[in-house]
């Protein structure tokens, strides 16, 4: 089958990746090599459905690249790059390093690193019910919390890695992935939250905490065997700036929090808009400490700096990488999949494993959990009828573990970003990110066949 072609081509864009060549480059020609031959073999459009062909394929080929390019820029690329931006310059006039002095003290109290490193995933996917966004979670974190955690003495990559995967479990009503499993069961996205997400990610979460401490502490020792451990440099062009500069860093998740259906509900407030109005707080609290206008003027270079560095680093390998998928969906790779576990006459547990095991290898690919388990959620209310099951036995671990695959996918927003934070390649923070990954998709699963 021409589908299968697309496994040589993947395990070659894969060596090339492990082989160092330019990793954009790498997934660009592989999408547009998949791309090619699905329309030569199957002579049918792989533009997504809101896309008119050009009239030519040839010239179809580059107006997908453009339709992901607008569509990521206008949202997720945005996201990451305004993030990006506010970090700079909270590093740029000396608040992060305020920030850090402040919140220090009370984590000096545990002496073990690695016990806080655990604590922060913990934390961090409690936020994910409030915040769904993975990246834009995880962006805010790494300004707000990640020099916290270099301050006491975690590792650059250590800290990337607990951050990369603080919403692997897409928690709560607001979670995209939540509602559509709560449609696919018939219930609405709260009760789902309540009486069936609840049942199983605090026993997840516990054991993906105790993983990060054991995989986390392992790691480190290895590359300090091997004297790689990377140690973090104070930024150069970091400035010496008064105590209450603190709360700025942690201006955006407050605004997040604060407005929203969890506090003040009346106002709405998106990760993008957070960012400009801390931008605008951070701006006016610089003229009131230093009373130079023309200085503050000219810092907000440093924030559009910050946005562009982001946009070559990250956002570009995303856009690269939806091009990849494209083509995977082009040769037919993804339909074959779908075929495959309709067909498949296994019990309860076995086809649960399968269907998680293909959700997985289309996230891992994609990048996306909300990919992986839009295209399959649709399976759930066949095979848990096949199976003698609620739906809901059959879609909620589909659901959880779709974010937990995402979150050692070298090609996912969310690892490309923290990788980029941390100094580190994607790969090398998956390595860091799997072992507590699996050991919640094993939970996941032995608590889904007790509990059907």
């Amino acid at each position: 089958m021409i589908a299968l072609l697309a496994i040589p081509i993947v395990i070659g864009a894969g060596y090339l990746v492990i082989k160092r060549y330019q990793t954009s480059a790498v997934l660009f020609a592989a999408g547009l090599l998949m791309m090619a031959i699905g329309c030569y073999f199957y002579n049918a459009s792989f533009l997504p459905g809101k896309l008119t062909t050009s009239g030519s394929h040839f010239i179809d080929f580059f107006l997908i690249i453009k339709y992901f390019s607008a569509t990521t820029l206008g949202n997720l690329g945005l996201i990451i790059m305004a993030v990006g931006g506010f970090s700079k310059y909270m590093n740029h006039i000396g608040a992060a390093d305020a920030m850090v002095e402040v919140a220090t003290k009370p984590l000096s109290w545990i002496k073990n690193p690695y016990l806080i490193l655990a604590f922060t995933y913990l934390l961090g996917q409690v936020l994910n019910i409030f915040i769904p966004s993975a990246v834009g979670l995880a962006m805010l974190l790494l300004v707000a919390l990640y020099p916290v955690l270099i301050k006491v003495g975690c590792s650059p990559a250590a800290s990337a890695a607990v951050i990369a995967t603080t919403a692997c479990l897409d928690l709560g009503p607001a979670s995209g992935a939540s509602n559509k499993a709560a449609d696919v069961i018939g219930i609405d996205a709260a009760t789902y939250f309540v009486q069936h997400q609840m049942l199983y990610a605090p026993v997840v979460m516990l054991v993906i905490a105790v993983l990060h401490y054991l995989s986390q502490s392992y790691f480190d020792r290895r590359e300090q065997r091997k004297g790689s451990l990377k140690a973090v440099e104070k930024p150069k062009d970091s400035a010496q700036a008064p105590r209450w500069f603190a709360f700025l860093p942690v201006m955006p998740l407050a605004l997040l929090l604060t407005f929203s259906k969890y506090g003040i509900a009346s106002i709405q407030v998106d990760v993008i808009t957070a960012m400009f109005i801390s931008l605008f707080v951070a701006m006016v609290c610089q003229y009131l400490y230093c009373r130079d206008g023309k200085t503050v003027a000219a810092s907000l270079s440093v924030y559009l700096q910050g946005m562009g560095a982001i946009f070559a680093s990250v956002v570009s390998l995303i856009i690269a990488a939806q091009t990849f998928v494209a083509g995977l969906k082009a040769m037919g790779f993804i339909d074959l999949l779908l075929s495959t576990s309709e067909h498949l006459g296994f019990g309860y547990v076995a086809i649960t494993i399968v269907l998680i095991a293909i959700i997985g290898l289309t996230a891992i690919l994609s990048g996306s959990g909300n990919a992986a388990f839009f295209s399959f959620s649709s399976l759930a209310p066949g095979v848990a009828a096949q199976a003698g099951v609620s739906t809901a036995v059959i879609a909620m671990p589909m659901q959880l573990a779709a974010g937990l695959f995402r979150s050692f996918s070298p090609v996912s927003g969310v690892i490309i970003a923290c990788a980029g934070v941390a100094e580190v390649s994607p790969m090398d923070l998956v390595k860091r990110t799997a072992l507590p990954m699996l050991g919640g998709i094993v939970t996941l699963i032995i608590l889904s066949s007790m509990g059907a």
